[in-house]
């Protein structure tokens, strides 16, 4: 996995790193781009609220065993929390606005790669 997938979603294509089969574009976050700097040598996505939760979502079908919990907007950050823990839960920061208003995060902190190109 490399640089810079475009989802046809309009974004650009980042998987948690994971088992091969998992790091594919049908499980894929739409973010709406990727920070130049990274964290701790992981990729850096910044999306918005809609496209985390279709994330979550579509992890869920996937792994139905799995802790996706939701993603909630809370006071200009985006909170997701996980299913098997009512007290955990990750923070990301409000960076700024998509082209329609939507407010973008950072989501670094999570084990983020970008997918190659097909």
């Amino acid at each position: 996995m490399s640089l810079g997938a475009d989802m046809g979603r309009g974004g650009v294509a980042v998987c948690l790193d994971s088992a091969e089969e998992n790091m594919t574009a049908e499980l894929a976050l739409d973010a709406d781009h990727v920070m130049a700097e990274r964290w701790n040598g992981w990729a850096r996505p910044v999306a918005t609220s809609r496209a985390v939760r279709d994330f979550l979502h579509r992890w869920r079908a996937n792994d139905p065993n799995g802790v996706w919990g939701e993603a909630l907007e809370v006071d200009g950050a985006l909170v997701c929390t996980r299913s098997d823990d009512d007290d955990y839960y990750d923070s990301f920061p409000m960076v700024g606005r998509a082209p329609d208003g939507s407010a973008l995060y950072d989501l670094s902190g999570w084990v983020w790669v970008e997918l190659d190109a097909p």
